[in-house]
């Protein structure tokens, strides 16, 4: 078959339940709306590790985080890993990235104009060295910008980053338009628009701030104040702007015939709990406001239009799923499952449970935990480091109410069973990928650090180039 063009939207911190098709009351999702009743929306989906870092080396290399190329939320996307780009470019695709990565922050790549003037930039200002970038070719790309009116991107090669001068959401898919109006390639193309919004800070244009908090209706979970509901306001009206701009980018897409074959795809990296237990701004946890996402599958003519399906489907699926849907080989090192068939309408028997952690919290208080745990149809199951345990009946307790591990051993022992079959099954090292299977560098880095570099790491002549040389 021929290959189409593949686009992926990506969202940070957008809970799987907040779409009006999923049926929450209160926010209008009209554009998601449309492509999950054109395709499918797999209502069941889960961030296997719920934080930025380690979510998106899961997506974009189809292995758990613990171990995969991306481990913790201070790690970066290994330089030789294979990815999806590595990949898709493999099979003939040019590849595109726009927006957040936060896989690539080596602290000392800050180029000279954000040496210069670190008071205009945000925390983490960093621009991402070439080999941490995943295979992606046309790089328009920032690590962490958590500042949608006063945003900032690195173009292409360039050393020092370019301002953002209007909403983060809208700008970037501006700029992801005008790529795709003027591709003119005879390659098929696969794009990454990946937005920080509804991530915090929770800030959106005056248009979207059509809420009134206190007609919001709220989850059993939700714990209530003034504060809390007019956060949430906020957040749906960064839920709204997202929706509009996935709307003008489809919209892009429907007039330009060169893209009439594209397979589209919008997740989030994780949720947010948006109130529920008493968080908001918060995901690391294993409640489902955390780790439940969209997963909104589209492409005209090949995924036909059906009801939203239950099928457990974890981050670590999407791309076994792409290559299944593109009809190309799934390599050995992918952990995850390929859900193609179930897209297509076929006989397809999902699995029964999905691997849920929290792989290198960042640790910013003592709360921010690792854990493992596991989630089937009925049932949820996690181990903290310090020995505690969560159990949740979720047919009988969806808003995850009543803990159950102190009260039911036998469900606390199966689960836990079923937890520790799904490690053994996934602890196999990570550099036996790397020596098997890396994707080789293709060029050296560009190190904007203004320094000498020091430590025992090696740095060859032919992997890196100093600004300055």
């Amino acid at each position: 078959m021929s290959l189409p063009h593949v686009i992926y939207i990506l969202s940070d911190e957008h809970y799987g339940g907040a779409m009006s098709h999923a049926g929450d009351p209160n926010v209008r999702t009209p554009r998601m709306d449309r492509l999950a009743e054109e395709g499918v929306s797999l209502s069941r989906a889960y961030s296997n590790c719920p934080i930025c870092t380690p979510s998106r080396g899961t997506i974009f290399s189809g292995r758990h985080a613990h171990c995969g190329p991306v481990q913790s939320f201070f790690d970066v996307y290994k330089a030789t890993a294979p990815s999806t780009a590595t990949l898709l470019r493999d099979a003939g695709y040019h590849t595109a990235y726009f927006g957040k990565w936060h896989c690539g922050v080596v602290r000392d790549q800050n180029p000279p104009s954000v040496r210069d003037n670190p008071e205009s930039f945000t925390a983490w200002p960093t621009r991402t060295p070439e080999y941490h970038r995943g295979g992606f070719q046309d790089w328009h790309g920032f690590e962490v910008n958590n500042a949608p009116f006063a945003g900032f991107y690195y173009h292409r090669d360039e050393s020092d980053p370019r301002r953002m001068d209007r909403y983060q959401t809208d700008f970037l898919t501006d700029l992801a338009i005008d790529y795709i109006e003027s591709y003119d390639g005879d390659t098929p193309l696969f794009l990454v628009l990946s937005v920080e919004p509804p991530h915090f800070p929770l800030e959106a244009p005056d248009e979207y701030e059509r809420f009134d908090p206190e007609a919001l209706r709220v989850r059993e979970n939700f714990v209530d104040s003034p504060e809390m509901r007019e956060k949430l306001a906020t957040y749906y009206a960064m839920v709204e702007n997202l929706d509009h701009n996935i709307g003008r980018l489809m919209d892009a897409l429907d007039r330009l015939d060169a893209f009439d074959d594209t397979l589209t795809v919008y997740v989030s990296d994780h949720g947010d709990f948006m109130g529920s237990h008493g968080l908001i701004n918060r995901k690391e946890n294993p409640q489902e406001e955390s780790v439940r996402i969209p997963a909104l599958f589209h492409w005209a003519g090949h995924i036909p239009a059906r009801p939203p399906r239950p099928d457990l489907f974890g981050l670590v699926d999407l791309l076994p799923t792409t290559l299944g849907l593109l009809d190309l080989d799934i390599p050995p090192h992918i952990q995850g499952r390929d859900f193609s068939p179930a897209l297509r309408g076929e006989s397809f028997a999902g699995p029964d449970a999905q691997l849920l952690e929290m792989s290198g919290n960042p640790r910013w208080r003592l709360d921010f935990l690792d854990w493992r745990g596991v989630v089937t149809r009925d049932w949820k199951y996690a181990f903290y480091e310090t020995g505690h345990e969560l159990l949740f009946n979720l047919a009988e307790d969806p808003c995850e109410l009543d803990n159950l591990a102190d009260r039911d051993d036998a469900n606390r022992k199966r689960m836990r069973a079923l937890l520790l079959d799904q490690l053994g099954s996934t602890r196999e090292p990570y550099f036996d990928v790397l020596i098997e299977h890396g994707a080789p560098l293709e060029h050296p880095v560009l190190d904007v650090g203004g320094r000498e570099s020091g430590g025992i790491a090696p740095i060859w002549p032919d992997c890196v180039r100093r600004a300055d040389s």
